[in-house]
């Protein structure tokens, strides 16, 4: 079995995303179909969950109200920033997931807000898309939520 290594999760998502599978033929081999029900992917190994926030960080929710973060339940709705289309969104929250890593830490100071959040969280910059917190600087342009 070919072992391939990817930097991100993310880089692995977009690669199995559009595969779906039906089934095999005769031969054994896979048969691909577009319309198919995507797959359950079951692999072996040690996935790093990029980022996390705070315990204490205010998530703002589809009502508009806050709520801290470690509040949160599956299946809350939550308003959420949508790069693609460059409207807010308002997505349902699949998965929580608590970790009680060693992590480390970093402070973004905007002009009302502070977010604390693991140095590697990836944060939307207008300018540079996608940056990890420590790496943002004084020029990037971020999308206030309106």
């Amino acid at each position: 079995m070919k072992m391939i290594k990817f930097p991100s999760i993310e880089q692995f998502r977009s690669i199995v995303r559009d595969v779906k599978y039906q089934g095999k033929d005769e031969n054994g081999n896979p048969i691909m179909d577009k319309n198919a029900k995507m797959p359950t992917l079951t692999f072996t190994g040690t996935v790093k969950l990029h980022g996390c926030f705070e315990k204490n960080t205010k998530i703002t929710l589809a009502n508009g109200e806050e709520e801290k973060i470690s509040n949160l339940k599956e299946g809350t709705y939550v308003l959420c920033y949508n790069e693609k289309t460059n409207k807010n969104d308002v997505k349902k929250i699949k998965k929580v997931i608590n970790q009680k890593l060693n992590k480390e830490w970093c402070k973004l100071i905007f002009d009302k807000t502070e977010i604390i959040c693991t140095k590697d969280h990836k944060i939307w910059t207008e300018n540079r898309g996608y940056v990890e917190a420590y790496k943002l600087d004084s020029k990037d342009i971020f999308k206030p939520f309106s």
